[in-house]
């Protein structure tokens, strides 16, 4: 049986939701990390003495650069199957396993945390970096790991992205199926659940409407995907608010 943690312990966890980039540079699929029970920013200002001082003596410092990291308690999840890790999660996972023999640059990613009701509340922010620790599971904690995504570069502000209510799609899972139909697909976004109340009107994939479907959350969708003749489709949303752009992190691939 699958595992899909839902604890938001830490008030960063609740409020804030944190996406990763899953698509090779420099396309960009932004897919949402399920499982944070607690999550920190930690920035930090590396300073040294300037040499200058007060006429009273007292010494100064000057700031010559900084650095920032996500220091993160992860419970891990696996797929609908219950049968591999979720796949964010292996993502991270591999990322952290390729840097131990390459360098660190081969192995960054994109990643962006805003607050998950649409909030400008000044920690709207995009950056990219590598996994620096990924301990082996166990003890006390379970199936409960933490994590470090050591920042390289600048921590960028950007525009929330749930600030408008049309409804997203960054991820489904699987992202394939056989052309009669009948899978069960996990589809992930925003805006699904708007002030908690089910919002969705239709669900498609390609021109063709999904056979059912069941909103878990503003977040997650469970739909049964169509029969469809062989190729790529898109799966959109549609809501009060109008339907999901089509982006490549809406691709289902019928084969």
């Amino acid at each position: 049986m699958a595992t899909t943690p839902t604890d938001r312990v830490t008030s960063l966890a609740r409020s804030h939701r944190l996406d990763i980039n899953i698509a090779a540079d420099p396309s960009t699929n932004y897919t949402q990390l399920y499982g944070i029970e607690d999550m920190k920013l930690i920035e930090e200002v590396e300073v040294e003495d300037d040499g200058m001082y007060t006429d009273a003596g007292a010494k100064r410092e000057t700031n010559v650069g900084y650095g920032w990291r996500l220091e993160i308690k992860l419970a891990l999840s696996t797929d609908l199957a219950g049968t591999s890790l979720n796949s964010v999660h292996s993502f991270l996972r591999t990322k952290f396993k390729g840097h131990r023999s390459g360098r660190v640059e081969q192995y960054e990613f994109g990643v962006r945390f805003y607050n998950r009701d649409g909030l400008d509340d000044g920690h709207s922010h995009e950056g990219r970096v590598y996994v620096k620790a990924w301990p082996l599971p166990g003890g006390k904690g379970g199936d409960r790991i933490d994590i470090v995504l050591q920042g390289q570069g600048a921590l960028a502000d950007i525009t929330n992205p749930a600030a408008s209510l049309l409804p997203t799609v960054t991820s489904v899972d699987p992202a394939t199926g056989g052309t009669a139909g009948g899978e069960l697909v996990n589809i992930y976004g925003q805006h699904f659940m708007p002030n908690g109340v089910d919002d969705v009107s239709a669900l498609v994939f390609g021109a063709t409407a999904a056979d059912d479907w069941t909103v878990v959350s503003d977040s997650h969708i469970v739909a049964i995907a169509p029969a469809h003749t062989a190729g790529t489709v898109a799966v959109r949303v549609t809501t009060d608010a109008g339907q999901s752009a089509d982006t490549a992190a809406d691709n289902y691939v019928y084969a």
